[in-house]
């Protein structure tokens, strides 16, 4: 059995939601990368992203992940991780060493929907104002035909979200786990 489950898919698609049941359901430790790299900089992403940009906050995720990655756990990624090659090579060698890589896809209107539930919160979403849901939609469809190609190079599993409770996400990735 994979000692590790990493979940990874777009901002809103229920890594953290997931991330959360599963690690109760199988008694193992949730990491919660985004949590991590916060609790590291002593501050919001939001914040962290507005003052320093995205390049130092992809070099601080990046040292994150490197230090997790061969722990026991269920760890929820940030939706940006696969932008970066290191990591793509970081989650591509936990694959062929067993972990499980999933990617918790889902369509870009629900993905739109669930992101504006939370305004303030992405800021590559957000920008530096507010959003009508156009202009959230239009955002969700530029970044997620760029990411797509990168969680698909990257997962060994895909599992399709958009009519999925986060019970039954829990249940698919159990049995997978079983059939490692």
């Amino acid at each position: 059995m994979s000692k590790t489950i990493f979940l990874m898919g777009f901002m809103g698609s229920g890594k953290s939601a997931v991330a959360r049941s599963l690690a109760r359901r199988l008694r193992w430790p949730i990491i919660d990368l985004d949590g991590l790299i916060e609790a590291r900089i002593g501050c919001s992403i939001a914040r962290y992203f507005a003052t320093h940009g995205e390049a130092k906050f992809r070099e601080v995720e990046t040292e994150v992940l490197t230090s997790v990655a061969r722990k026991q756990g269920v760890v929820s990624l940030g939706g940006g991780v696969p932008t970066q090659s290191v990591n793509r090579e970081i989650l591509l060698q936990a694959a062929a060493e067993g972990a499980l890589v999933i990617y918790l896809r889902a369509g870009s209107e629900i993905l739109a929907e669930r992101i504006r539930r939370q305004p303030g919160k992405r800021p590559l979403i957000d920008g530096d104002g507010e959003l009508d849901m156009e202009a959230t939609q239009r955002r969700v469809n530029e970044l997620l035909a760029q990411r797509e190609p990168l969680y698909m190079e990257c997962a060994n599993n895909v599992i399709e979200t958009d009519s999925l409770t986060i019970p039954s996400v829990c249940r698919e990735i159990l049995s997978r786990m079983d059939e490692i």
